[in-house]
């Protein structure tokens, strides 16, 4: 049985962060039939559910938050819909679609251009699909789940911006504190097999915007004395919200470290 909220442990995101270079075989594609259909919104302990109701349409990343340590500088959890022909009643799933993987791959987006260097960055490492940082860019990644027809759903989560592209991005020094100075678009696509064919959904593109410092809310010394009004996202501190932050010998800890809080 696939649970509808599964939760995103550390050993689960260690998987999903590995990546290598696509090598996918040819997979069909018909549009409407395979789709992620939106971004879903973590709940509370970094679950994921099913509900349509609550999405995300744009995301938002801070590179000053982002660890030598994360597994994943931008999370994205698409909401991934099976819409072939149901089963009758009774019968065997024939179009139940066992998912393997998915594809990444980021560039500039429709909604504004990148900065110089960053365009700069983005066309270096274009440029040579030999080299190892063409998998910044362009990428696959392991999944496993099933999804019955006619309309079955399964909330997924994928690394939509590596970390070391986030270091990169920050060090060309073009990424200002504006939540707005630059925005990519992160496309994903899934890839799965039925019982008699390969299949591809349709690309989804969600567009981030990337940033240096705008979602690093209040900074006071450590440690906090009281819980902080802005705690984060709690699938990743780097994005989507907000935090609060304390300063030790000059260096930022995000969220704050907090005693004597009740």
């Amino acid at each position: 049985m696939i649970p509808d909220q599964p939760r995103l442990r550390a050993a689960d995101l260690a998987i999903f962060s590995l990546v290598f270079v696509s090598g996918l075989a040819a997979c069909g594609r018909v549009p409407g039939q395979f789709e992620v259909l939106q971004n879903q919104v973590p709940n509370a302990g970094c679950t994921i559910d099913t509900n349509e109701t609550v999405y995300r349409g744009t995301g938002y990343l801070d590179v000053s938050l982002v660890g030598a340590g994360s597994l994943s500088a931008y999370w994205v959890f698409p909401l991934v819909v099976n819409n072939l022909p149901g089963a009758a009643a009774g019968s065997p799933d024939g179009n139940e679609i066992d998912v393997h993987s998915f594809a990444v791959d980021i560039g500039p987006s429709k909604y504004g251009s990148l900065p110089a260097n960053v365009q700069a960055l983005f066309d270096r490492i274009n440029g040579d699909k030999s080299a190892a940082d063409y998998a910044l860019l362009h990428y696959s990644l392991p999944w496993s789940v099933t999804i019955k027809s006619g309309g079955g759903k399964a909330a997924t989560a994928v690394n939509g911006f590596p970390v070391a592209l986030a270091q990169q991005v920050r060090a060309t020094g073009d990424v200002g504190i504006s939540p707005t100075s630059m925005v990519v678009n992160v496309r994903t696509r899934i890839f799965g097999s039925t019982n008699t064919q390969d299949i591809e959904s349709d690309p989804f593109d969600f567009p981030v915007y990337v940033c240096n410092g705008c979602l690093v809310g209040d900074v006071l010394p450590c440690p906090y004395t009281a819980k902080p009004a802005n705690p984060g996202n709690d699938c990743n501190i780097a994005q989507d919200a907000v935090v609060d932050c304390c300063s030790f010998n000059g260096e930022l800890m995000c969220p704050p470290a907090v005693v004597g809080a009740q």
